[in-house]
């Protein structure tokens, strides 16, 4: 769950949101697509205390090990244990795009969740704000490259910012979230205008210089549930 600590770093976090936020669409509002996508919305199939389904983000599109396409998203984005449907927010209504097929959270080491798409009402896209996919970055791949990375949201849209650390599961780096941006992709661009995965999005901080966006490494997580790219 996206982590609310607060700091006196308020005033500087709204200020690196102004500079990071991309602006909506006029045809949709941030997150809502007509197609089941990297960065659209997740909802449960549960009310939050606002009377709201909980919010995610869809991340990476990819391949099971039987060629069937799924989507990764935070493991703790599964709010319901008796229901593991997934529906997604569209411009035409709220969709059932699939099911939760795995969710795992283990602090310090994995908050991932993937989602079966065989079930999609809606069709299916890889690519991340119109980008195509195309390699997945390791741990020692970030150390080497030292790439600005990139989130995108279905809360808050796109912000990237500049790698804070690196751990063979983990990434931090500055950027800007809110809740419902859990399980969005966290990429780094190429220089031929496609993109690398590089992980997904589960939780921030806050210390005096501003926001630091946590996710879970893509990578191991592919390489252990048997996973490829779309």
């Amino acid at each position: 769950m996206i982590d609310r600590l607060k700091s006196a770093a308020g005033a500087a976090a709204a200020l690196i949101a102004l500079l990071t936020w991309s602006q909506p669409s006029a045809a949709h509002a941030f997150g809502e697509y007509p197609v089941a996508s990297p960065g659209a919305y997740l909802l449960s199939t549960i009310l939050a205390p606002n009377g709201q389904p909980f919010q995610c983000t869809s991340g990476f599109t990819v391949r099971t090990p039987a060629g069937a396409p799924a989507m990764l998203t935070a493991g703790h984005c599964r709010r319901d244990p008796a229901n593991d449907t997934v529906l997604q927010r569209t411009p035409m209504g709220d969709r059932v795009i699939g099911r939760y097929i795995r969710s795992e959270v283990q602090p310090g080491v994995r908050d991932a969740g993937l989602v079966d798409l065989v079930g999609s009402s809606v069709p299916v896209v890889p690519d991340v704000d119109a980008m195509r996919v195309t390699r997945v970055m390791t741990a020692d791949d970030v150390r080497r490259e030292n790439p600005q990375l990139c989130k995108s949201g279905a809360r808050t849209g796109l912000s990237c910012g500049p790698v804070t650390a690196v751990t063979d599961t983990q990434v931090s780096f500055r950027a800007w979230d809110d809740l419902g941006d859990s399980g969005a992709p966290v990429y780094a661009r190429n220089p031929d205008g496609t993109v690398a995965a590089v992980g997904i999005l589960y939780a921030h901080t806050d210390d005096l210089s501003g926001r630091i966006v946590h996710a879970t490494m893509v990578a191991p997580v592919l390489a252990q549930w048997g996973l490829s790219l779309w």
